[in-house]
């Protein structure tokens, strides 16, 4: 165990093939070295959340076995956003006194491994995400209800959408930059029941989505703007949308009407547009909206953007302001004394 110092040389020593996907906000493929280096701390938490990072590592180990071997792992990061080395050593420990640090053949490394704070179970929708993603990146088949969530596409008003599945939508989304399909959602996405719409759209918060696409989506999501579900799906397709002006114009619209706001509104934009947040219009709606809000989700959700690197010196400013509406002062009070009792 003194040898190995990181789960990347683990992997390594153990003779696997393996591929790290950040899912800490959305579903990412991260590079070999970008794990590591956040392992040795040498960078932060790219994509943090909830003061830990998210990761969906799958491996191989050809020697042994043609299975692919999921871990889905979380690990505690400091105030900086950096690893805390510490957690990451117990989950080694933790690993090595499972499965053996040649990585002994298991029918399913996960559950080969105790209950641990340090892996975490994806939702539904982040499961098929995750499955429909890593196979298309491992030039993998898709699943078996793929086909007929393409025959649908084709054929909305010929198949009942209930049919489908949640995993052949995921495979769908997954496979949005090939051009047939790129091109069949273009032409047929507003024929498509409003469930499978919302679906997609839930899929496509792990994609780059182009202006075309986008486009689409939100004129449909105009054609029902009382429904919340559709707003908060719509958010979420537009989370890695290429047209930046179409994001501002929909985020500014959103944040200008009271009936739009809701608690899951702020902490999808928060999840899924912090990168917005450097409009400093988009910023000053968003944190007035905010301090508006329960004094907790206030705290969370600051704490929780301060340590996105590129959202940090935007979410400290906030503090700096110096004119202040009474709500975020006393917000801004309040969480100073949570940190300092």
């Amino acid at each position: 165990m003194s040898r190995i110092n990181t789960i990347s040389e683990f992997l390594l020593h153990g003779g696997t093939d393996y591929r790290v996907f950040d899912m800490g906000r959305a579903i990412r493929p991260q590079s070999s070295q970008t794990f590591l280096d956040f392992e040795l701390t040498h960078i932060p938490a790219p994509y943090p959340r909830q003061q830990h990072a998210w990761f969906g590592i799958i491996f191989i180990n050809k020697g042994l076995s043609q299975e692919h071997y999921i871990w889905f792992v979380k690990l505690p990061l400091d105030e900086q956003g950096k690893l805390i080395s510490a957690a990451r050593n117990q989950f080694l420990q933790i690993v090595v006194e499972a499965l053996g640090a040649e990585m002994e053949k298991s029918k399913n490394a996960q559950a080969g491994l105790p209950e641990n704070p340090f892996t975490f179970v994806p939702n539904q929708q982040q499961l098929a995400s995750f499955n429909s993603i890593t196979r298309h990146a491992l030039a993998l088949a898709p699943s078996q209800y793929f086909e007929l969530t393409q025959q649908y596409l084709h054929n909305p008003q010929n198949i009942d959408w209930q049919q489908l599945s949640l995993q052949g939508i995921a495979d769908l989304g997954a496979r949005i930059n090939e051009e047939s399909i790129h091109r069949l959602l273009l032409q047929q996405f507003a024929f498509l029941a409003v469930e499978v719409q919302r679906a997609l759209c839930d899929s496509l918060e792990n994609h780059p989505v182009d202006s075309a696409l986008g486009k689409i989506i939100v004129s449909e999501w105009r054609k029902h703007p009382a429904e919340n579900d559709f707003l908060l799906a719509m958010l979420r397709a537009l989370s890695q949308c290429e047209d930046t002006d179409l994001i501002t114009s929909v985020l500014l619209d959103v944040l200008s009407h009271d009936e739009r706001i809701s608690d899951n509104l702020l902490v999808l934009i928060a999840a899924r547009h912090w990168q917005q947040l450097a409009n400093q219009q988009i910023m000053s709606l968003f944190i007035h909206r905010l301090s508006q809000s329960d004094v907790n989700l206030f705290g969370g959700l600051f704490r929780d953007l301060v340590q996105i690197p590129s959202c940090r010196d935007a979410m400290l400013n906030v503090l700096r302001w110096p004119t202040k509406e009474p709500a975020l002062a006393l917000r801004i009070k309040t969480l100073f004394e949570s940190q300092h009792p």
